[in-house]
């Protein structure tokens, strides 16, 4: 019998290898070419902000962002007709933040939902919808039942709030989450971080950045990850390993060539959740109890590799032709809660075993440039993209159900045997695309900016034992619009009002047994966003409403058929700072107001929360400042809160609800040289009990992670 997914992560191919050999051996060349001056051995008192004049943020030492690239034109977050937030480098490493779910959590307006106790298998929302795809340097990947990537690769994390139906094609109107790898440099960088922690974290990575020729013509950079953590759930443990390679030739002095690849393998023991009482009371259990077996497995593995060529044009423009491809197996074994807990603690096991595949390869080629006309300079934006994608379905297999008392637990109960029938079909999925965007300068402070991306997307679903097409979705061609207008008020302060709109092809048949049109997302938003502090500071804010008409209703006429009939409404308010308040003091804080309703659906719903799971308001402060004074020189405090408002989930008439919560977090650092820091960082600090998300009385109901302590030394040349 098969017990888990065929092992895919080899040493991190020819181009770590070579880009590793090569630092080792062009070490010397790379400090020959820095251009930057040497480093003082005093202690600094604080991490200085530098201007890299680009989208980077790596070495910046800014919790803000000069430039986004979620666009496919760098610009500025002014420049942005649509509520945008930059985790960049220093938050990352400032909150000890090594999955992406756990720093995009901290950002405004954001909601993760986690389906697993190890935080493996996650949703994103925003405004009340699903952030169904994310991003990898600009190219969807649909996110499914898979771990992103460790952090320790990217560069910055963007996250776009809204349709972004110009930049993906067919999707949620939530928005959308672009990662940002880190590329290969030409000054020689070491970066090594070693850290332990609560429940057992133990973690050590290495970030190794060169040139590997006199010239600096050619440059690599390798990351490595290896980590071991438990849960604080009786039997959990998560170990990770990663390894990262990329490769950079410059072919001219305008055009370089990048490739590289990144593989992750998982291990893991799979946490389904908790049960309720059968009334929907919430258990009263410590939060290290477990509704499964020691015998539970979670192995996921990806493997992502891509190839770009970017020519830079004399003007300013750029050309850029990407190609990606994205490889994802999950395997679990779990037994799970599969009923209320009985007052005397028992409930039902449920054993499944499964596995699941997705492939995807991604086209993508873009030119954008400036344009001078009538004495103003206007950018232009034109390219095409292909996705591929194919999933895996069906590899699913029940055993029998096992009695348990989670009062009285034993862990050690002997997991049935239970064979995979195999991979029953095939989802096989299509999307090719045009798209453009035109910025144009109408006056000194004015400009419009107008695109659109025409796609035309299908899917298609096939017998494995048969070879046969057994379903298909052919929505034919779709326009997804984007127009805004932004003026400049004073240099500091721009003011926008953007329309955009995106579309979700639905699976759902009518009468007929023909599928159901796509439904439509339209959003209108009004910001105000400021580049305060010589561009230090960055400010935000914008009012939304976001309407999704053309949803899937039952049909009242016809049994089993549906109708494109429901219509739901997200609105809301978000405000958000994020940047150097004054020297040595950093600051991020952001507010969501989100208000959902269905406005046309069934009786039991109509005029109801639409987005049950997605809190009313929600605050996430963050705060650090490094002392100026000699005797203080080179400690730094920081801390923040997290505040969620009550939410809920309706489980036919029984309705569970959270209460709200307030996790305060805490930082101490101490700068020893100008390479050597050490820090400990506090999350949960009071150590309060909370869940943290709900779903149904039979399971996926889960705890707040308690106090978590996590002490790191980084190391830095």
């Amino acid at each position: 019998m098969r017990v888990g997914p065929r092992v895919r992560l080899r040493p991190v191919v020819s181009a770590a290898a070579l880009a590793l050999a090569g630092l080792s051996v062009g070490g010397a060349f790379a400090q020959a070419a820095a251009d930057t001056p040497p480093r003082s051995g005093a202690a600094l008192p604080e991490v200085q902000v530098v201007d890299t004049g680009g989208a980077t943020s790596e070495d910046t030492g800014q919790y803000t962002a000069r430039a986004v690239s979620i666009g496919k034109m760098p610009q500025t977050l002014r420049e942005t007709p649509q509520s945008v937030s930059v985790i960049t480098r220093q938050q990352l490493d400032d909150r000890n933040f090594t999955k992406v779910e756990d720093a995009v959590k901290q950002t405004t307006g954001i909601t993760v939902t986690r389906f697993d106790g190890a935080g493996n298998y996650n949703s994103f929302q925003a405004r009340g919808f699903d952030i169904g795809t994310i991003q990898l340097d600009g190219m969807p990947i649909a996110q499914g039942n898979y771990a992103t990537l460790d952090t320790a690769v990217y560069d910055r994390i963007e996250v776009l709030r809204g349709p972004a139906g110009l930049l993906q094609g067919a999707g949620e109107p939530g928005g959308t989450i672009n990662l940002v790898r880190k590329r290969a440099r030409s000054t020689l960088g070491l970066a090594a971080n070693v850290s332990a922690g609560s429940f057992g974290l133990k973690r050590a990575d290495v970030d190794i950045t060169g040139a590997l020729n006199a010239a600096g013509t050619l440059r690599g950079r390798v990351v490595a990850v290896s980590e071991k953590r438990d849960g604080f759930t009786d039997t959990l443990f998560n170990d990770k390993q990663l390894g990262y390679g990329t490769l950079e030739l410059d072919l001219g002095p305008r055009t370089t060539l990048s490739v590289g690849t990144a593989r992750q393998r998982t291990r893991a023991a799979v946490d389904q959740g908790l049960p309720t009482y059968a009334d929907g009371r919430l258990i009263d259990l410590p939060r290290s109890a477990f509704a499964g077996l020691r015998a539970n497995r979670q192995n996921l593995e990806t493997a992502d590799t891509f190839a770009e060529l970017e020519h830079r044009l004399d003007n300013g423009g750029m050309a850029r032709v990407s190609v990606r491809d994205v490889d994802r197996e999950a395997y679990y074994r779990s037994a799970r809660s599969n009923s209320a807990m009985a007052a005397n603690g028992a409930i039902a096991l449920q054993t499944v075993d499964g596995l699941t595949e997705s492939r995807n390869r991604n086209y993508d080629l873009f030119v954008t440039t400036p344009v001078v006309v009538g004495g103003r300079t206007h950018r232009l934006l034109l390219g095409a993209s292909r996705n591929e994608g194919t999933s895996y379905e069906g590899n699913f297999g029940f055993g029998p159900t096992l009695p348990f008392n989670l009062l009285r637990p034993d862990y050690d109960l002997a997991y049935p045997d239970v064979r995979l029938p195999g991979y029953t079909s095939t989802i096989e999925r299509r999307e090719n695309a045009v798209y453009g965007q035109a910025q144009i300068a109408l006056a000194d402070r004015l400009k419009l900016v107008a695109g659109g991306r025409t796609s035309w997307a299908e899917a298609q679903t096939r017998s494995t034992a048969s070879g046969a097409v057994t379903g298909r979705q052919d929505p034919g061609r779709q326009f997804t619009p984007l127009l805004a207008l932004l003026y400049d008020l004073d240099g500091r302060f721009t003011v926008y009002t953007s329309y955009v709109e995106t579309f979700a092809v639905q699976s759902e048949t009518d009468a007929a047994r023909q599928l159901l049109p796509p439904r439509t997302g339209k959003q209108v938003e009004l910001g105000l966003k400021g580049a305060l502090l010589d561009k230090r500071l960055n400010a935000h804010a914008a009012l939304f409403r976001i309407l999704d008409t053309g949803r899937a209703v039952a049909d009242p006429s016809v049994p089993n058929a549906s109708v494109a009939g429901g219509k739901v409404r997200s609105q809301g308010f978000e405000a958000e700072v994020s940047g150097q308040v004054m020297p040595g003091w950093d600051l991020l804080a952001g507010y969501a107001y989100t208000d959902t309703k269905y406005l046309r659906a069934p009786a039991a719903q109509q005029g109801q929360v639409f987005s049950a799971i997605t809190p009313k308001h929600s605050v996430n402060l963050f705060t650090r400042y490094a002392f100026r004074a000699a005797m203080l020189q080179g400690w730094s405090v920081g801390g923040g809160l997290s505040y969620r408002s009550e939410f809920f989930s309706q489980s036919g008439a029984l309705r569970l609800v959270s209460g709200n919560y307030t996790l305060l977090n805490a930082q101490v650092a101490y700068q020893v040289n100008d390479k050597v820091a050490v820090s400990l960082n506090a999350e949960n600090l009071l150590d309060k009990t909370y869940y943290e998300k709900l779903s149904s009385p039979g399971r996926q109901n889960f705890y707040g992670e308690p106090r978590r302590l996590v002490a790191t030394l980084r190391v830095r040349y």
